[in-house]
């Protein structure tokens, strides 16, 4: 096991010590990720036609299963869900909720209990520190700042503003309880870990309270997770929804590296920032979706007049 410790950090100080391929494999991995999303999704479409009928029957059978009829406020959400609605978004949701808190859950439980992963975090920020250059450093500054909290917020206005206009109440409401929830989520985070930043003896920028998780990361994971939302809902092709998917994840992944280049968060801080994000996207996007469905809506979007 020590063996296995020092190669992990031996590793994580030579991925550091070029700290762009770092960042290469990080959106590599995400690129693979939202391409095997995409293949599922497909291999889903051509071969699962079966257990979708399946699945939608027991759906069908548990909303009217006189159990679930003692139980009003139960019925009444299961049939103002279609079935389909109900197994793709809900249990999808779901199961992204699940596997995101057990990430969150592990990586808190190794942080806390002086891990392995540590020592890796140690490493790999004295190696990007020592790596680092005047123009990296210089770019990833002017970039972080779009992550910072009065960035965000003043994206949440323009974006609130641009669907209020649309008449688009539920999706704006939803979007603002999103991000801002997501910060008084980040903030308590913190101060319940209240885990110390990186120290360096000359720091390449300086940020306040405490590490763990990311408050970038978490941010702009959430913001560019709801826009994703939000694209799905409005663009008009597969093409084009993909297309800002990509792009989502990309900056997402940017905005943590940065973080870790500039020596004010360690690894595991932003990927617990990632997966505190996904617990909270994926309870307020299934939030959401029931609002949309609520009687009095037609297809999810507010009846005119």
């Amino acid at each position: 096991m020590e063996a296995l410790d020092l190669r992990a950090e031996e590793l994580a100080a030579a991925v550091g010590a070029r700290p762009f391929l770092l960042l290469a494999l990080l959106l590599t991995g995400t690129v693979g990720v939202l391409l095997g999303l995409v293949a599922v999704a497909r291999l889903s479409e051509r071969h699962a036609r079966a257990l979708w009928v399946r699945a939608v029957r027991a759906y069908r059978a548990a909303a009217e299963h006189p159990v679930t009829q003692r139980y009003p406020w139960v019925a009444r959400v299961l049939h103002e869900l279609s079935a389909a609605e109900y197994l793709v978004i809900h249990l999808g949701l779901g199961l992204a909720l699940t596997v995101a808190a057990l990430v969150f859950v592990a990586l808190a439980n190794a942080v806390s209990g002086g891990a392995s992963i540590v020592q890796v975090d140690l490493a790999l920020a004295r190696a990007l520190h020592t790596s680092s250059s005047s123009a990296g450093v210089a770019a990833l500054r002017a970039f972080t700042h779009l992550g910072s909290g009065w960035a965000l917020t003043v994206l949440a206005i323009v974006v609130a503003a641009v669907l209020l206009k649309r008449r688009q109440r539920v999706l704006a409401v939803g979007w603002l309880i999103a991000l801002a929830g997501g910060g008084l989520l980040n903030w308590t985070l913190k101060a319940l870990f209240a885990r110390p930043r990186p120290l360096f003896d000359e720091p390449l920028a300086v940020a306040r309270g405490w590490s763990f998780p990311s408050g970038h990361s978490m941010g702009t994971f959430v913001t560019f997770g709801m826009l994703s939302y939000l694209a799905l809902l409005f663009l008009p092709t597969l093409r084009a929804r993909l297309a800002f998917a990509a792009f989502a994840l990309g900056w997402t992944v940017a905005m943590g590296f940065s973080r870790m280049y500039l020596g004010v968060h360690y690894l595991s801080d932003v990927l617990a920032g990632f997966a505190a994000g996904s617990v909270w996207l994926a309870v307020c996007i299934s939030g959401i979706e029931v609002a949309r469905r609520r009687p009095g809506r037609v297809d999810g979007r507010p009846l005119q007049g």
